[in-house]
């Protein structure tokens, strides 16, 4: 569930830059301010000098032992500037996986490179790939290539294709070896997802903004069979502040469609439990006794370890607010409220808030910090992201 609601984000702040650069676009011309010098220096800094940071992120969220998977990731990543319009970035993180029992802690460390460039005025591609090893001694390949088209001041497209970890659970991320069972002495999850999607964003006449977007992939794992999804999602924002020069320079209102469904459900856990048929946890030297059928049925969930419904359907209004000030300190806030419906449950609250706040201790160093919780989905999850950025 995590990476829908993901996408979502991703989408809804492409918009909300629509509606930013259009505004300063269209603003009224009067003279130049020292303070938005002093910020154009800062911002041309930003731009042109490499970086190093330090980051961290924890995350956290409610089910049972087999469902809930916090974690604790920590690493580094390296910005390099290659030139007026390229930049290299090498990023490295340990992961460490904490379900609730601590019998069954995993970790997994990541390393990942990639280039972001300009292709043309109007045309940026980015490009990136790296490799996973988990404690369950298996091995991922995860990458990203995307595509960003500007079409003019006010529209934008984009094409990306993904591969990624699947962190929904244990057995979805690092795998499961049971003792006994049909899997016996075999790994069983580690999914991962392929993902391709088309979107984009355009202000229409006024302060109103349209975004949008579209795809398709799987998701499959081992002894976890290939599952195909669709993805969709849009909607209309409208900007009632858009000041760039202002404490507060962007409040906006908008309303989201979010939908996405899968071939199978596979939410299940059959002959990888780490419960019993009857919820009763499973000794580590029994796990693959569950007696419960891995294989999807009409009212049974086929095993995966991930949120898969037939149909997801949400739609929520979100209410956003960013600004800053001239001494370096930068601020976004965004919370959405609505309805979700999916395959077995419907008419439920679906909410959330997201808050980032980013300190500039000296012009070359600054501490973003970012908390992210939301009920998209059967649970709640929380997230807290943390850095320190120094640019060099």
């Amino acid at each position: 569930m995590r990476t829908f609601f993901a996408v979502a984000v991703a989408v809804f702040a492409f918009s909300g830059h629509v509606a930013v650069q259009a505004q300063e676009a269209s603003g009224v011309q009067r003279p130049v301010t020292q303070q938005e010098i002093d910020r154009l220096k800062r911002q041309i800094d930003a731009d042109t000098r490499s970086s190093v940071e330090a980051i961290i992120d924890y995350h956290t969220e409610s089910g049972d032992l087999n469902n809930r998977l916090d974690f604790f990731r920590y690493g580094g990543r390296l910005n390099l500037k290659l030139g007026p319009s390229a930049a290299f970035q090498l990023t490295g993180t340990r992961t460490d996986y904490l379900p609730m029992s601590d019998l069954f802690k995993e970790q997994g460390t990541n390393v990942t490179a990639g280039i972001h460039t300009k292709l043309s005025e109007s045309t940026e591609a980015h490009v990136e790939a790296g490799a996973s090893r988990f404690s369950s001694d298996t091995s991922s390949i995860n990458a990203l290539a995307s595509v960003t088209y500007t079409a003019s001041d006010h529209t934008y497209l984009s094409v990306t294709a993904r591969r990624s970890n699947v962190e929904e659970s244990l057995l979805s991320t690092t795998g499961i070896r049971p003792v006994t069972g049909p899997f016996a002495g075999q790994l069983v999850g580690r999914v991962m997802e392929n993902r391709f999607v088309v979107g984009g964003s355009s202000r229409l006449s006024g302060n109103f903004d349209i975004f949008g977007e579209g795809g398709f992939g799987n998701r499959a794992g081992n002894n976890v069979p290939s599952n195909f999804f669709k993805t969709a999602g849009g909607g209309v924002g409208y900007s009632i502040v858009a000041s760039p020069d202002e404490p507060l320079s962007l409040l906006r209102v908008a309303y989201e469609f979010s939908y996405f469904g899968f071939d199978e459900n596979r939410f299940g856990f059959g002959g990888a439990s780490l419960l019993t048929r009857g919820g009763l946890p499973v000794a580590s030297t029994r796990i693959g006794s569950d007696a419960i059928s891995p294989t999807p049925g009409v009212t049974r969930a086929g095993v995966g370890g991930y949120f898969s419904p037939r149909n997801f359907v949400s739609n929520i209004g979100r209410v956003e607010a960013k600004g800053g000030s001239d001494d370096g300190l930068s601020y976004r806030v965004s919370g959405f409220l609505g309805s979700q419906n999916y395959t077995g449950a419907t008419g439920r609250l679906a909410s959330g808030l997201s808050a980032t706040v980013s300190v500039g201790i000296t012009e070359r160093i600054s501490l973003p910090v970012t908390y992210v919780i939301d009920t998209f989905g059967p649970y709640t999850q929380q997230t807290l992201y943390a850095g320190l950025a120094v640019r060099f």
